[in-house]
Order: C-alpha cells, then structure tokens, then sequence
C-alpha cells in the first residue's frame, strides 16, 4: 500500500533522492535497520520484538479481515463459520503472535496459523494474487486488497494491524522521513478510517 505511492511522490516530487525500499521478515528488516543497511522501517509493530534501541512513532492501525474473490462460493453467504472457511486454502503474510491468540481464542485451535495458513509470504501482493485467481481465502489488513469481497465471519475477527515508523533511537533521522510520515498519513491513514 505505501510502496509504489512512495516511490510515485519521490519521483514526482524529488527525483534526485535515492531509495531502495527493502522486503523481508520483521526480526531480518529490524536487524537490518541496527546494522545501518536501512533508515526506517514501516511494519506490523505487533511482529516487532520490543527492544531499547529501535524507536516506534506513527502508528496505524487497520482492520484486518478474511477476503476471497468476487464469485467465490463463500461470498454469497450471509454468515460464514469457520468450519466453512477451513475448508478452503488460506493464504497470509506472517501473523504476529497476538493475532494467534486472537484466532484461537475466536476460532479454536484449527484457527492457530501454524495449522490454518496453507500459503505465506512476506509479499503481501502475491497473496492477493492467488486469492484473485483461485479459491484460497486471504487473510490480510482490508485495504490492501479493496477489490476483494469481505466474509462475514461469525464470529467476526476483530483484529487490527498496527503499522509504525521504526527508526533507531538516538539516531539523527534521516532527511527524508518527514515525507514518509507525511505519506503514512496521506496513504494509510484514510484506509484506516
């Protein structure tokens, strides 16, 4: 969601800066970030493993849902259990460890993502892409996948990502981060809405 408007606003609006955006697990993308390869980090805050040294501003939080294609076979029902969502492949980006105890407390164990996910990927567009093609049912944060249906799980879900700006602390920032927070806002602040 935040990747491509990035690099649009760079391009557009300083074509001269130079930025790599990077794509892996939180623990490999914070390691990273202390070793000087990265400048910040955007990620799930809930995957990130508290520590002194790395500073979280500007979080978001957004909704995060089970979704399948338009015509799928659980998208014409007015309520879907989960044993009816089990039955199909479910495709996610790593969980966090507080979104599995939040599915199991909801769903019971079948729901914990070791036994539930069947396809992962850190790239979250791939995801998207199986679930547009085939029958998997894709759990993932709404608003990356818009054209997707929303399963009216009984019970719902209700879990939220939080996605923060991670950077070292007591480290000068670096210059382009305030159009990164601008950007945050401008991107993911209405999907969260």
């Amino acid at each position: 969601m935040l990747s491509a408007p990035l690099m649009a606003h760079f391009a557009k609006h300083f074509p001269k800066f130079h930025v790599d955006i990077v794509r892996a697990n939180t623990s490999s993308l914070a390691q990273m970030l202390r070793d000087r390869q990265l400048d910040a980090l955007v990620v799930d805050i809930r995957s990130l493993r508290p520590a002194p040294d790395l500073k979280v501003s500007h979080i978001v939080e957004m909704d995060g849902t089970f979704m399948c294609r338009p015509g799928h076979p659980l998208a014409a029902l007015p309520k879907v259990g989960f044993k009816n969502l089990a039955s199909y492949p479910v495709a996610s980006t790593p969980l966090s460890d507080e979104l599995a105890r939040i599915l199991v407390e909801r769903y019971g164990e079948r729901a914990h993502p070791d036994v539930l996910v069947k396809f992962s990927s850190d790239e979250i567009s791939h995801m998207v892409q199986v679930t547009e093609q085939t029958d998997t049912i894709l759990l993932a944060i709404r608003a990356c996948a818009p054209q997707l249906v929303e399963l009216p799980v009984s019970p719902p879900l209700k879990a939220q990502a939080r996605f923060g700006l991670v950077t070292v602390a007591n480290k000068a920032e670096a210059l382009f981060l305030p159009e990164v927070r601008r950007l945050i806002d401008a991107v993911m602040g209405p999907a969260a809405a």
